[in-house]
């Protein structure tokens, strides 16, 4: 049975939280500054007149920012020991291989937590402009609430992988995947008619919000969790 010491797994995440300068000067700034580019974008659309979908794409684009940033802030810490060179001297440390695991886990929902919260920080800044971008509070949490399912998922599959391959054929891989997801759904969108109506299922099903909801839930727990057991098996099979 794995014992586990759940101060070394806060340790292990304030540790890489201090590595990669999560809450640094230089960092706060960089995510200050799209709500800064939110206040400039609202100010010249309600001067100009400009059309809402401005503000909404922009929303988007933030969106795409965020759960980008968070996955490869998680990835942050291996890539950064391995580059050094000290990834073999992780298990040397007296913490234990399944707390360092789980704190590295810890530190991607801290992570993912910190962009959802700056997407719904921008979102704010729309509404208390006139809701220019047509969201309202409930939309804007709403994107937030995606942006931390979206960075928790493909950060967990990541994390589970820098614990198996470099970070170089991980990147290798990511590619890959994207190119595959990209055929994936030109094939979906030239299925036969026959088949066409699935689509159509999946997509009136997403269509109501708790469904969708229910969906990312599942598949967020699911992604966390089970990749965090095959990260630590992995790690703990590892010789030193």
């Amino acid at each position: 049975m794995v014992t586990m010491n759940w101060k070394s797994v806060v340790k292990q995440c304030r540790f890489d939280c201090a590595g990669m300068g999560l809450f640094s000067v230089a960092n706060m700034v960089f995510l200050l500054a799209l709500p800064m580019l939110s206040i400039v974008v609202s100010l010249v659309m309600i001067s100009t007149h400009v059309d809402e979908h401005v503000a909404s794409g922009l929303m988007g684009g933030l969106g795409g920012l965020a759960s980008t940033m968070a996955c490869m802030s998680a990835l942050g810490p291996a890539s950064s020991e391995e580059s050094a060179g000290h990834s073999a001297m992780r298990g040397l440390i007296p913490v234990s291989r399944t707390a360092q695991v789980v704190g590295r886990y810890l530190f991607l929902l801290v992570v993912g937590l910190l962009w959802a919260l700056d997407v719904v920080i921008c979102g704010g800044v729309f509404i208390v402009f006139g809701d220019i971008a047509d969201m309202g509070w409930i939309g804007t949490l709403a994107a937030g609430a995606f942006i931390f399912a979206l960075a928790i998922i493909l950060g967990s599959v990541l994390l589970a992988c820098a614990y198996r391959f470099t970070f170089r054929k991980m990147m290798v891989a990511s590619v890959a995947v994207m190119v595959g997801l990209y055929a994936v759904i030109a094939l979906l969108a030239r299925l036969p008619v026959d088949w066409q109506w699935l689509l159509l299922n999946i997509t009136d099903f997403l269509t109501i919000w708790w469904h969708t909801a229910l969906v990312l839930a599942v598949l967020c727990l699911l992604a966390y969790f089970g990749s965090m057991l095959i990260a630590i098996r992995i790690y703990r099979a590892k010789e030193l």
